[in-house]
C-alpha cells in the first residue's frame, strides 16, 4: 500500500491563496508552492493536472472571495452605494485579489456585473429604492460602477487610502451625483 499522502489539496489551496493574496498569481509556480509547503513538487501534480489547472482554481477561489465580501452590498436598501462601498473595500484588503479579478488582461473589468442577468435583480433594487424607472437605474448603476472602480483601482495599486466610512461617502456623494443628473436629463 502507497504511503499515505501527508499534504492535501486542501493545503496546497490554501498555500497558494496566500502566496496570491500577498504577492500576486505569478510568484505562484510549482517549486514556489512546494518550497512553502516544505515537499516535493509531487503531491501538487498528484492533485492537479497541472499548474494551469491549480491556477485556475485560485481564479476561483478569489472570485468566491470576492463574492463573500459583496454578499451584504448586494442584499442591501441601498444597493448600488454599499456595493460600491464593499468593492472599494475589497481593492483595499484584496489587492491582488482585485488587481488580477479587475485589471489583468484577458480578465473582464466588469466581473461580476458583466451581464444582465447578474445585473437585473441588483437594477431592480435600485429602481425600488429611487423610484426610477429600470432604465434611469441601469445608468445610476453605470455611472456609479465607474467611479468605484477608480476608487477600487486608486487603492489597489496604493494611489489612494480610504476608510470604509471615507469610501462610503464619496460613494454617496457619486450616487446622489448620479440621480440628479439622470432626473435632471428627463425633465
Amino acid at each position: 500500500m502507497p504511503p499515505k499522502q501527508r499534504i492535501t489539496r486542501e493545503m496546497i489551496l490554501e498555500r497558494s491563496f496566500e502566496m496570491f493574496c500577498r504577492e500576486g498569481m505569478d510568484v505562484v509556480n510549482a517549486r514556489s508552492v512546494a518550497k512553502a509547503l516544505n515537499c516535493s513538487t509531487q503531491p501538487i501534480f498528484s492533485y492537479f493536472s497541472g499548474m494551469e489547472d491549480l491556477k485556475n482554481a485560485l481564479v476561483q477561489k478569489a472570485r468566491d472571495t470576492f463574492a463573500e465580501a459583496l454578499h451584504d452590498g448586494m442584499h442591501a436598501d441601498e444597493p448600488v452605494v454599499r456595493l460600491g462601498c464593499a468593492y472599494v473595500c475589497f481593492a483595499a484588503e484584496q489587492p491582488r485579489l482585485f488587481i488580477h479579478l479587475f485589471a489583468a488582461a484577458g480578465e473582464d473589468a466588469r466581473y461580476p456585473f458583466s451581464g444582465e442577468e447578474e445585473r437585473s435583480d441588483l437594477i431592480a433594487r435600485e429602481a425600488a429604492h429611487t423610484g426610477m424607472a429600470q432604465d434611469q437605474a441601469r445608468t445610476v448603476f453605470e455611472q456609479v460602477f465607474i467611479y468605484a472602480h477608480g476608487m477600487a483601482a486608486m487603492c489597489a495599486t496604493g494611489k489612494l487610502r480610504y476608510a470604509p466610512e471615507e469610501a462610503e461617502k464619496q460613494i454617496a456623494a457619486a450616487h446622489a451625483l448620479a440621480v440628479g443628473a439622470v432626473r435632471g436629463a428627463q425633465a
